[in-house]
C-alpha cells in the first residue's frame, strides 16, 4: 500500500514539475520569422502548423505549442493566411495570432480620378492579380451598383477611391464589392450632410458631375466652384465643353482640335448635357461639391498657374482670361529658352 502511494505521489510529482516545465516554455520567446511574414497554408492540421512555425523559428518548441493548442481549445480554430511575425512572440501570443485570424493585411493604394483601367493597372502593378482579372469582376459587378443607381451603365464611377488593406489571394471581385460598398458609405455620409432632395442633382447625374470635377480641379478650394460652373451651363443649356470628357472618349491622353467633332456620347462639345456616365472614380471632396456646390454665376474657367484657375461670367472675360495664361505661359517659355 505505502508503495502504491509512494508511486502515486512521483507521478504527481511528474506531472506538476512537466506542467512548471511546459509553462515556462510557454513564456520563452521565439524570434522574428525571416522576412516577417510566414504563411500557414489551407489545409495544415495543428501539428504540421507548429511544426512549421518552428522550421521558420517563430516558436522555440513544437512539443509545448502543441500542448498549448490542446490546452487552449484552439486546435479547431487555427486559420489560413499569412502571418507578420517581425518581433519575438510567445507560444501563447503566436497561437493566439492564428486563432483570432489575425492575418497580414497588404495595403492597395487607388487615388482619385482613375478610370476603372487605371485601377485595374494598378491592381496588376501591385501585385495582387491582372488587369484583365480585375476588369471582368468591375463588368460583372454592374449588378451591384444598378441596386441603388438603376442607370448605371458600368461600375465606373462607383469604385471609391481611397487606400484598402486586402489579405492575400483577395480575389479582384472581393476587391470591386469592397470599393463598391465603400462608395456607398461616402453616399451615406453625404446625404446626412446634405439630404438627398436638396441635391441639384439626382444621384446618377450627381455622381458624373463629380467625376468632371475630380478630372478638373487640383486644388481643394475650387471643387465647388467648378461644379457651379458646369450647373449653371446645364441649367442655361450651354454646352458643357469639358476636355476630359473628350479624352475618355478617345481613350488618349491628349486632346487634337479634330477631336472636339469626335462623335461620342461622352463629347460634350457636341453632345447637350451631362456625358451618360462619370468618365472617373471621384473621391469624396468632389462628390460632395457635386451635391453641394458654391452658388455663383460663373460660366467660364481656364487653368493659370500653379494648377488653378480663373473664372469667369462672360465669354469676354473668359477670353481676356485665356489671353492673359498663354501671354504668361508665352514669356515663360522665353525666360525658360
Amino acid at each position: 500500500m505505502k508503495k502504491l502511494l509512494l508511486v502515486f505521489l512521483v507521478l504527481i510529482l511528474a506531472v506538476a514539475a512537466l506542467a512548471f516545465y511546459v509553462r515556462g516554455e510557454w513564456r520563452v520567446v521565439g524570434n522574428p520569422a525571416e522576412g516577417g511574414i510566414v504563411e500557414i497554408p489551407h489545409g495544415l492540421g495543428a501539428r504540421a502548423i507548429v511544426g512549421l512555425l518552428e522550421d521558420k523559428k517563430v516558436i522555440p518548441n513544437r512539443y509545448t505549442a502543441l500542448a498549448y493548442i490542446f490546452y487552449s481549445g484552439t486546435r479547431n480554430r487555427l486559420q489560413a493566411g499569412e502571418y507578420l511575425f517581425d518581433h519575438p512572440m510567445t507560444i501563447p501570443e503566436v497561437i493566439g495570432k492564428l486563432a483570432s485570424g489575425a492575418v497580414y493585411l497588404h495595403k492597395f493604394t487607388v487615388p482619385e480620378g482613375l478610370t476603372a483601367k487605371d485601377i485595374a493597372q494598378k491592381w496588376q502593378e501591385q501585385g495582387f492579380g491582372s488587369a484583365e482579372d480585375f476588369l471582368n469582376a468591375a463588368n460583372a459587378a454592374v449588378e451591384v451598383v444598378r441596386r441603388f443607381d438603376d442607370k448605371a451603365q458600368s461600375v465606373e464611377g462607383y469604385l471609391f477611391p481611397e487606400t484598402y488593406s486586402f489579405p492575400r489571394r483577395t480575389t479582384a471581385r472581393q476587391a470591386v464589392d469592397t470599393m463598391i460598398a465603400r462608395f456607398q458609405q461616402m453616399i451615406g455620409r453625404l446625404r446626412q450632410i446634405q439630404p438627398e432632395d436638396k441635391w441639384p442633382l439626382n444621384l446618377h447625374d450627381a455622381i458624373i458631375l463629380a467625376s468632371l470635377v475630380e478630372s478638373e480641379a487640383a486644388q481643394a478650394d475650387e471643387r465647388p466652384l467648378i461644379a457651379s460652373v458646369y450647373l449653371n451651363r446645364l441649367n442655361r443649356h450651354i454646352l458643357l465643353q469639358c476636355d476630359p470628357t473628350v479624352i475618355y472618349a478617345l481613350e488618349q491622353g491628349n486632346r487634337y482640335r479634330a477631336d472636339l467633332q469626335f462623335n461620342s456620347p461622352y463629347n460634350t462639345y457636341v453632345k447637350p448635357g451631362l456625358p451618360p456616365g462619370p468618365i472617373s472614380n471621384p473621391g469624396y471632396p468632389s462628390l460632395l461639391a457635386a451635391v453641394q456646390p458654391t452658388s455663383s454665376n460663373y460660366l467660364f474657367f481656364v487653368r493659370t498657374v500653379e494648377s488653378r484657375h480663373t473664372f469667369s461670367e462672360t465669354l469676354a472675360a473668359h477670353n481676356r482670361a485665356v489671353d492673359a495664361y498663354r501671354k504668361l505661359q508665352k514669356s515663360a517659355g522665353k525666360k525658360a529658352g
